[in-house]
């Protein structure tokens, strides 16, 4: 049972910095079901008995690294949901191999989970704004709406991911973003 994954002991966080750092590099040189715990603890250079105190199996591991990266993605930026979007996306951009290395594995469903609460404040943001246009249609709730946005981005990201001639990831996002402000009769932007 992994015993100190909240502790804000800085020791403990450096060896949970170091495991996610390793989950995050292996996922990038080979696919995720091919990875064990004995391959984690090897890159970080600590024992299985340290890991288990952090993480419960290779899967928590990988999903925490990938978690951390989306949160820190975004970390620097204030309030515009679209620079958020952008940034989700650039980093996918950058990391294709690691997320083909992903998909068909069983840690999938729990990286989709983190990639969705990184979106979530950004298109609830984009939903609330939403709301004077799409409220007096449909009669939806913001929480609606920004599941609709969640998914149709996730779809951005699932089709790019399916089509390997496919380079321009930041390029279907923009215009995703730039449809939803057409829809809602936005003023376009530029970025």
């Amino acid at each position: 049972m992994a015993t100190r994954t909240h502790s804000v002991d800085p020791r403990a966080e450096r060896v949970r910095t170091k495991l996610r750092d390793a989950a995050f590099a292996l996922a990038h040189e080979r696919p995720v079901d091919q990875l064990t715990v004995g391959d984690l603890v090897a890159r970080a250079g600590v024992s299985r008995q340290v890991f288990y105190r952090h993480f419960t199996d290779r899967d928590d591991a990988v999903s925490s690294a990938f978690a951390v990266a989306f949160a820190a993605a975004t970390a620097d930026l204030d309030g515009d949901p679209r620079s958020r979007i952008l940034r989700i996306f650039e980093l996918a951009a950058e990391h294709r191999t690691m997320y083909r290395n992903v998909v068909p594995s069983a840690v999938t469903q729990r990286v989709v989970a983190a990639f969705r609460a990184e979106l979530l404040p950004a298109c609830r943001d984009m939903a609330v704004r939403a709301m004077p246009v799409v409220g007096s249609i449909a009669g939806l709730e913001p929480d609606a709406v920004s599941r609709f946005l969640v998914g149709g981005f996730q779809e951005v990201l699932r089709s790019w991911m399916e089509d390997p001639d496919t380079t321009d990831l930041l390029g279907r996002v923009a215009a995703a973003l730039d449809t939803v402000d057409a829809l809602l009769g936005h003023p376009a932007v530029t970025t």
